[in-house]
C-alpha cells in the first residue's frame, strides 16, 4: 500500500500548488478548494448567490473521514476545530456553461472528458491533503478514518431480507421476482465487499479503494 501511495504522491507532486478542486452539490453549492504549502483555502457559493470565504491551516484539521456512497461514488469530509466541516465528492452533479449556468453532464465527448477530469482532480486533491499533512509535521495526532459501518450493516440487513423471500417467491412461482431477488443479492454482494466497517489509517497509508483513479 505504501509503495501505492508513493506513486500517487510523486504523481500529485508534479503539479504546483495550490491544488484545485472545484465541487458542485446536488443541491448547487458551489464549493471551490485550494491546497496551498501551508494552508487550505475553501469559498463556498449556495444556489441562492451567499459566498463565505474560509482559510483553514493544516493545525487546524480535527478529522478527515472517507467513504464510498456508492460504488463509484468516493467522499472525504474534513472537519475543523472550530468545527466547521467541509464536504466533497467525487461525482459531477451539474457542469458549468459559460462559467455560471448549470447543466446535467451529457453522454457527449467533452462532458464525458470533463466528467473524467473532474475525478482526477478530486484525487489529486485527496491525495495532495495527506502528502501535506504528512509532510508538514503536525504536532498532534489527526484522526484519520474511512468506512460506512452503517452502510455495512444496511446492506447486510438487506442480504438477510432477501435471502428469506427469494425461496419464497420461487416456492410460488413468481419466478420474474426470484430472479430480480437474485440478482439484487450479487449486486448487494459486490457492494458490501467495497464498503468496510469504519477504520483508521495513516496518512502514508491511504487507502487505494478512496480514490477514482
Amino acid at each position: 500500500m505504501y509503495n501505492i501511495y508513493y506513486f500517487r504522491t510523486k504523481q500529485v507532486m508534479q503539479h504546483s500548488f495550490p491544488i484545485y478542486y472545484h465541487y458542485i452539490a446536488r443541491n448547487r453549492k458551489r464549493i471551490s478548494c485550494y491546497l496551498h504549502e501551508d494552508s487550505i483555502y475553501c469559498k463556498v457559493q449556495t444556489k441562492n448567490g451567499l459566498t463565505e470565504q474560509h482559510k483553514f491551516y493544516y493545525e487546524d484539521i480535527h478529522k478527515i473521514h472517507l467513504g464510498l456512497s456508492d460504488i463509484t461514488w468516493h467522499t472525504i469530509d474534513i472537519y475543523f476545530k472550530d468545527r466547521k466541516h467541509i464536504h466533497l465528492k467525487s461525482v459531477t452533479f451539474f457542469i458549468e456553461r459559460d462559467g455560471e449556468e448549470l447543466e446535467r453532464p451529457k453522454t457527449n465527448e467533452i462532458d464525458i472528458a470533463s466528467v473524467k477530469a473532474n475525478r482526477m482532480a478530486y484525487s489529486n486533491f485527496v491525495t495532495a491533503l495527506h502528502e501535506r499533512i504528512s509532510r508538514h509535521g503536525i504536532s498532534y495526532p489527526i484522526s484519520l478514518t474511512h468506512g460506512n459501518s452503517w452502510k455495512k450493516i444496511l446492506i447486510w440487513i438487506l442480504m438477510s431480507f432477501i435471502l428469506i423471500l427469494l425461496p419464497l417467491t420461487w416456492k410460488i412461482g413468481s419466478y420474474g421476482w426470484s430472479l430480480f431477488f437474485a440478482v439484487s443479492f450479487l449486486l448487494l454482494l459486490l457492494f458490501s465487499w467495497k464498503v468496510n466497517f469504519k477504520k483508521q489509517y495513516r496518512p502514508d497509508q491511504l487507502p487505494d479503494k478512496y480514490l477514482p483513479f
